[in-house]
């Protein structure tokens, strides 16, 4: 029996059809390096003993005085949940934040700042600002401002609910 040859299957050109593949893969790649790039920077510069996920922990909760529930943490450092409950755990034996019962909710705990986690963050905060500000120098004042509308912009198409 004598088969017929399919035609190949042609792979869909996206650059033809959008011309704007390539491109947006290299903006992905520069968004991943500039991403590593100043993480590890960051990383190096958070106060002795805390690592960086510990320092976002704080930093969020030192933004808003009652606390969060972890859900809360979750979605705001789009991180999981057994993340925040392990980083919120490591903070409570330091006493650096304490977990406080929700009186109207009694399955529901908010995490807060411990007057020794405020003071460490009070001090923090305004080191980090600067520290973030030296590694973002070499762009100037317009072109951050530009760059930080950009981004909004990325990250309002990726995720369309308000944070």
């Amino acid at each position: 029996m004598n088969r017929v040859p399919r035609p190949a299957r042609r792979t869909p050109d996206l650059r033809r059809r959008s011309g704007r593949g390539p491109v947006a893969v290299s903006v992905w790649l520069r968004l991943l390096k500039s991403h590593g790039l100043l993480l590890r920077e960051v990383r190096r510069r958070v106060p002795r003993g805390l690592t960086l996920p510990q320092f976002d922990v704080l930093a969020q909760l030192y933004r808003r005085p009652p606390g969060m529930t972890p859900g809360e943490l979750t979605r705001e450092l789009l991180v999981t949940g057994g993340n925040v409950t392990e980083v919120a755990r490591r903070l409570v034996r330091r006493g650096l934040v304490a977990r406080v019962a929700v009186p109207e909710d009694r399955r529901t705990v908010r995490i807060a700042l411990t007057r020794r986690g405020r003071s460490l963050m009070r001090e923090a905060i305004p080191r980090h600002r600067r520290e973030v500000e030296r590694l973002l120098a070499a762009i100037g004042h317009l072109d951050l401002l530009q760059l930080r509308e950009l981004l909004g912009r990325l990250n309002r198409a990726l995720d369309p609910e308000p944070r």
